[in-house]
């Protein structure tokens, strides 16, 4: 799988069975819930590649 494709494809995990389907959405009268964490940054680069 080149990376174009990958890109092209990538809305929702895992890439070659997503969750849900590609967009777009369109919601009414429901309600969500947003959740805001802090981390320390170095340690974010130290995990994430």
């Amino acid at each position: 799988m080149h990376q174009d494709t990958v890109r092209g494809r990538a809305f929702a995990m895992p890439l070659t069975s997503p969750a849900y389907p590609a967009g777009p959405y369109r919601f009414s009268n429901r309600e969500y819930l947003i959740i805001t964490y802090r981390t320390d940054p170095q340690k974010l680069r130290d995990l994430v590649p």
